[in-house]
């Protein structure tokens, strides 16, 4: 049975204005990353070729690849994949390569290590492990992977594999990537900055085609995110920090440390966010910057995966921003930075986790408004809504399927597709998006209920970096 007229108009009447001021919030968040796409994608990635011959007439810092994994199942492959670009960069110049870069793994999985260890036994650069001791306990009873990061700055402080220079260190998720002639970028920027924490662009084109179709919808809502990662990182206040491609003077992270110990006896989920925060209050913005190096990832494979990966970066963020809150060097900072900074983070969680509402209500009510507004003009009659309002919404629709197409663009161009399949890949990104955004922004909103509600326990099972593994996973119900 249909509803009634009366009936339709009632709900649209109670609906429309909450789904324009929702809409509208999101359209502002659209519009921050927008600008930094239109006028300043400059400065978003390096282009500039650089070349060995280049970097010998530098004072190159000595940069250090760190990996910290948890071990689990399939990552062994995804972690060789990572370091082999490394040495293919060195195999250009061994000599000097070999003297400026090493590779660190910092693993809970022996077997792991004595992989890695013997894979690259003979290679260019060194390529050392440390096995993280299950009996391991820092001072302040960190867990999970800061547990691991901070191990690995308690044996740099103890002089393990100290380099005799200016060092940095390059933090990799498992599976990430960076080509030689990033690496050869990277290089060229830290040899002429004076910034101590900076990070540059990643994309998401690895084992694109074995990640279901609604995970890589989900992944084009990303690289767009990160033109907005540029303008934090410039700015230097740490609205949100990823771990991946991320570079920090090794002097400054071993005094900082990652004993970022626990909220409410639960472990941190979003080390990277904590860390952030904590070397914003200590040392001020004046050492954040954006190196525009590009680095690989790949997708989840199954959207359960994705959920998970989702609803763990803004439950980690909740956490961190409580934790800061209560932090005497936070209350220390001025007002105006401590509110704009706590408002800015609520605005990007709120409206994150608030696509989920809109997205669903968007489904049910624009096809109603479409008719409605389509009846108006051929029937001359007054429309639904008035004419600037349906401009605006129009503008927020186009900058946001605009934003998929963008953010799938960038993951295509680098995953080994040809043209014609590059561009099949970025229409059905575009036309799952509504879908996917509803999976994607529900993790959200589910990560934020759950907080509300009280729930502060959590885990780290890092998202599958193979197929096998993540099949396990779903089978396992971890």
């Amino acid at each position: 049975m249909s509803p009634t007229p009366d009936l339709l108009n009632s709900a649209l009447t109670v609906l429309g204005p909450f789904l324009f001021v929702a809409v509208s919030l999101i359209g502002v968040r659209m519009a921050v990353y927008w600008w930094s796409f239109i006028f300043f994608w400059r400065r978003f990635r390096l282009r500039d070729q650089v070349t060995t011959a280049e970097l010998r007439k530098l004072d190159v810092p000595f940069v250090k690849i760190q990996i910290t994994t948890r071990g689990s199942a399939g990552s062994t492959g995804v972690i060789l994949r990572g370091i082999r670009n490394v040495v293919e960069l060195a195999m250009e110049d061994p000599a000097f390569y070999g003297r400026l870069l090493s590779v660190e793994t910092i693993t809970e999985s022996a077997e792991q290590a004595a992989a890695v260890q013997e894979t690259f036994r003979d290679g260019p650069v060194g390529v050392d492990t440390l096995v993280v001791p299950a009996s391991y306990a820092t001072p302040a009873g960190t867990r999970l992977k800061a547990r691991g990061l901070h191990y690995a700055v308690e044996n740099r402080r103890g002089l393990w594999n100290r380099k005799p220079g200016r060092t940095f260190i390059v933090h990799y998720d498992e599976e990430s990537v960076m080509i030689p002639a990033e690496l050869r970028k990277l290089m060229k920027v830290l040899a002429g900055t004076d910034r101590k924490i900076l990070e540059g662009p990643i994309f998401y084109p690895l084992e694109y085609m074995r990640a279901g179709v609604l995970c890589r919808s989900m992944e084009a809502n990303r690289p767009i995110g990160c033109y907005e990662c540029r303008r934090v990182m410039e700015s230097g206040v740490p609205f949100h920090l990823h771990g991946s491609n991320l570079v920090v003077d090794e002097a400054l992270e071993n005094e900082l440390g990652w004993d970022i110990g626990c909220l409410d006896g639960e472990p941190f989920i979003a080390e990277d966010f904590v860390f952030g925060m904590n070397a914003f209050t200590r040392y001020g913005r004046e050492i954040f910057d954006w190196h525009g190096c590009l680095m690989l990832e790949q997708p989840p494979f199954s959207v359960r995966s994705a959920f998970r990966q989702r609803y763990r970066w803004i439950f980690g963020v909740l956490q961190g921003m409580t934790a800061a809150a209560r932090s005497p060097r936070f209350r220390a900072l001025p007002f105006k930075t401590r509110a704009g900074l706590l408002w800015g983070i609520r605005l990007r969680v709120g409206t994150f986790a608030g696509g989920a509402v809109v997205g669903v209500l968007s489904l049910l009510v624009v096809p109603v408004f479409a008719a409605r507004a389509l009846t108006a003009i051929i029937l001359e009659d007054t429309p639904l809504i008035p004419e600037f309002a349906s401009l605006w919404l129009a503008v927020i629709g186009a900058m946001w399927l605009g934003s998929v197409f963008v953010g799938a663009w960038h993951n295509v161009a680098d995953a080994g597709l040809d043209r014609w399949t590059r561009a099949a890949e970025i229409a059905r990104a575009v036309a799952v998006a509504p879908i996917a955004g509803i999976c994607e922004t529900s993790a959200a909103l589910r990560a934020v209920i759950a907080w509300a509600s009280g729930k502060r326990e959590v885990e780290w099972i890092p998202t599958p970096k193979t197929t096998q593994a993540d099949r396990a996973s779903t089978k396992g119900g971890h």
